[in-house]
C-alpha cells in the first residue's frame, strides 16, 4: 500500500484518531477492517493527506515493513510494525520481494512548519522486470526524468491536482504538468491520482481529470481514467513480455 488515507478526514490529530481537517468529498474505496494483511506499506512523505495516524494506527502489523522519507521515521513512534526503513533520494532497498528506490521530486515533507529536514519521496517499485513510477506530490522537475533515465517504466501513477493558487505549481503539477513528465519517462500506462477526493486547493474539484483528459487526448489508449475502488490489472500481453 502506498500512503493510505482512509477516514472520513484527513488532518491534525491532537488527540488520538480526532481529526481536524477537510472531509472526504468521496467515501474511501475501503475500511481499514477491509484491508487484509499488508506486507509493504509506503509512505512518501509527512503532510496529512498522505500520513494519516488513524489509518496507520488502524494497519499496523508485526508483519509488515513500513518505508518512510528522510527524517520523519520518529513520528512513527508508538506505531508498531516489522520494521520501519527511512529512505532518502536514490536510497534502494529489496523488501518483502520488491526493489523500491526513492525518486526526488519537487515537494517537501514537513508536518508542520518547523519541522525542518522532512523529506518527500517518488518511489520507483521493481519486480520481476516490471517498473512502476509512483510519483507522490511533486511539482513539474527534470529531476525525476535523469532518475529514471535507461528505465521501461510500465506505469507512472501521477498526481494532478492541487496546483491553485499559481504558487502551488512549485509543489503539485498541473494536469499538463503531470502528463508531460509521464512522457518524458516514457510510460506505457499512466493512472492520473490525488483529484477529487479532498479539497486542497482552491481549482474546482472535477477540473483537473477534464483538464489531464484534454492534455493526453491524443493518447488516451495509455491512460487509465479508474473511480474510487475501482481495480486495473496490467495486460496480459505486456505482462508476457516483461516478466
Amino acid at each position: 500500500m502506498i500512503d493510505p488515507a482512509l477516514e472520513t478526514r484527513i488532518g491534525l490529530t491532537p488527540l488520538g484518531n480526532y481529526t481536524i481537517g477537510p472531509r472526504r468529498y468521496v467515501s474511501a474505496a475501503l475500511q481499514s477492517r477491509e484491508v487484509g494483511p499488508v506486507d509493504l506499506l509506503l509512505v512518501s512523505h509527512a503532510h496529512t493527506d498522505h500520513f494519516d495516524y488513524p489509518t496507520l494506527r488502524r494497519l499496523q502489523s508485526t508483519n509488515t515493513i513500513a518505508v518512510t522519507a528522510r527524517n520523519t521515521v520518529r513520528l512513527w513512534q508508538g506505531l508498531k510494525f516489522r520494521s520501519i526503513e527511512e529512505m532518502h533520494w536514490n536510497d534502494s532497498k529489496l523488501l518483502s520481494g520488491v526493489t523500491v528506490r526513492a525518486i526526488e521530486g519537487k515537494h517537501w515533507g514537513a508536518r508542520l512548519p518547523w519541522n525542518r529536514g522532512m523529506e518527500a519521496n517518488s518511489f520507483l517499485l521493481s519486480k520481476n522486470g516490471v517498473n512502476i513510477f509512483y510519483g507522490g506530490d511533486t511539482g513539474y522537475t527534470g529531476l525525476i526524468q535523469q532518475q529514471l533515465q535507461g528505465i521501461p517504466i510500465d506505469l507512472a501513477v501521477m498526481g494532478i491536482a492541487a496546483y491553485s493558487p499559481k504558487s502551488f505549481e512549485a509543489s503539485h503539477a498541473t494536469p499538463e504538468q503531470a502528463w508531460k513528465m509521464a512522457e518524458e519517462i516514457s510510460s506505457k500506462w499512466v493512472i492520473p491520482m490525488h483529484w477529487g477526493t479532498f479539497k486542497l486547493s482552491h481549482e474546482p474539484m472535477d477540473e483537473p481529470i477534464v483538464r489531464f483528459r484534454q492534455a493526453c487526448s491524443e493518447k488516451m489508449e495509455r491512460v487509465i481514467i479508474l473511480e474510487p475502488g475501482a481495480s486495473w490489472v496490467l495486460p496480459q500481453e505486456i505482462s508476457k513480455e516483461e516478466l
